[in-house]
């Protein structure tokens, strides 16, 4: 099973996710890293000084340019860097399942993935809570309710085309282990602490009413793991 952290950490930008992903993975920082998904603009080098970094990307100023829902595969051979970095990215490609295998082949030791759970985007549904932010006008340009899902008047620039909570993305990314030989060695479960008296307490009731599993789809906000690699056992059979 997997080493489980729990913090308190808490981002809400990709300048702010930038310095959690240090913050928390800096063991796995420190060599070659690929960034994939990263914003385009290195900015996850303001925090961490690994000896080879190289940033993938749609858009913005990266080291590659590169549409991970139509190119394929990644340029890269295999066991390309230490530790690839891929968060908050899957939940946006059709093509998340061959990606995903991607990242485990460019690395040779690490992978670091962060997946939302999309069930915490029901709150603002029950809520009647307008989007207000910056992507776009709620209900026109992005969905209603939530800035990723929903249906617009007009073509989002950008969703998520998958809707999984957080136990499904917990269990999506064990069950896959032995068959692409890799172990989740951590987990970093962010909302799984209550930031106020009444959020821990609001945890406390669910999980004994309903059960841990329920706690962790609808109070989590994002699942985040540490993949590593299996070694080959090359030892001749004797």
């Amino acid at each position: 099973m997997p080493k489980i952290r729990t913090t308190i950490g808490k981002y809400s930008s990709r300048d702010s996710r930038n310095k959690f992903i240090a913050d928390t993975f800096s063991n796995y920082l420190t060599s070659s890293v690929v960034n994939i998904g990263g914003g385009g603009q290195k900015n996850l080098l303001k925090y961490i000084r690994p000896t080879k970094y190289l940033e993938i990307d749609i858009t913005g100023a990266p080291d590659l340019i590169f549409d991970l829902e139509k190119d394929y595969p990644l340029p890269m051979p295999d066991g390309s860097a230490e530790t690839v970095v891929c968060t908050d990215v899957l939940e946006h490609l059709d093509e998340l399942h061959r990606v995903f295998k991607e990242l485990l082949r460019i690395s040779c030791k690490y992978v670091i993935i962060s997946v939302p759970n999309a069930l915490t985007e029901i709150r603002p549904y029950l809520s009647r809570k307008v989007y207000s932010g910056s992507a776009g006008v709620g209900g026109y340009e992005v969905g209603k309710f939530s800035k990723f899902y929903g249906l617009p008047t007009y073509k989002p620039c950008d969703r998520h085309k998958w809707f999984f909570s957080y136990t499904e993305a917990e269990m999506f990314f064990r069950n896959l282990a032995d068959d692409l030989q890799y172990d989740v060695i951590e987990e970093v479960p962010v909302g799984s602490v209550g930031r106020s008296f009444s959020g821990s307490a609001a945890r406390f009731i669910v999980k004994h009413t309903l059960g841990e599993n329920t706690v962790k789809d609808f109070f989590y906000s994002t699942y985040w793991c540490v993949l590593e690699k299996r070694v080959p056992n090359l030892k001749e059979p004797s």
